[in-house]
């Protein structure tokens, strides 16, 4: 008799049905979380992808076309727009470009889904730019393009990414070979 007292002890049953749903609550809650996580940093990576790749294009289509700088604040915070050497020196200014080669490959993202902030590594070149000069004076030749490996860093503002800083790692870094075919190993076929 005493067995089946053990057995059949409701305490022991209800405990282990707690338990049970609480452990069930706990493995869910944290799937759940780790959802959302890998779901906010998703966003954020690609919000951030969106934001540098448009607006360095924009930025380096300002400087060589001496555009508006206002045009560049969907982009870039106010700080860093005062404070760009690119903008302020303007040394595209003596030049009427026509069009130029725009290149850019991302290297790196960090950022987590908790954070205001993240930084991209960003390669930049401009390898052809087409134009004049905007007077018959000026008889020095366009300047070249300084190709950059950069950390760009983002913030958010009110919601919306931003850059907010632009740190030189490497100037004109080494380009990366672009694959080609091996037209030696072509078969020819006679007719």
């Amino acid at each position: 008799m005493a067995k089946n007292r053990e057995r059949s002890n409701p305490l022991g049953t209800v405990r282990r049905s707690i338990w049970y749903v609480l452990r069930a609550v706990i493995i869910v809650s944290l799937l759940l979380a780790a959802a959302y996580a890998v779901f906010t940093e998703a966003m954020y990576i690609s919000n951030m992808y969106v934001i540098v790749t448009e607006g360095m294009e924009l930025r380096a289509d300002t400087v060589l076309k001496n555009g508006a700088s206002a045009d560049l604040e969907q982009h870039f915070t106010l700080n860093f727009l005062s404070n760009d050497p690119l903008l302020l020196d303007r040394p595209y200014s003596d030049y009427l470009v026509d069009n130029f080669d725009y290149r850019y490959e991302i290297k790196g993202i960090s950022v987590f889904p908790w954070s205001s902030s993240g930084y991209i590594t960003y390669e930049e070149r401009i390898p052809t730019i087409t134009g004049s000069p905007a007077s018959e004076e000026i008889t020095d030749p366009m300047p070249a393009w300084t190709s950059t490996l950069a950390r760009i860093h983002l913030i958010k503002v009110d919601g919306r990414w931003m850059i907010d800083s632009i740190d030189i790692l490497e100037e004109n870094p080494e380009a990366e070979p672009q694959a080609t075919s091996d037209m030696s190993k072509l078969e020819t076929q006679s007719n």
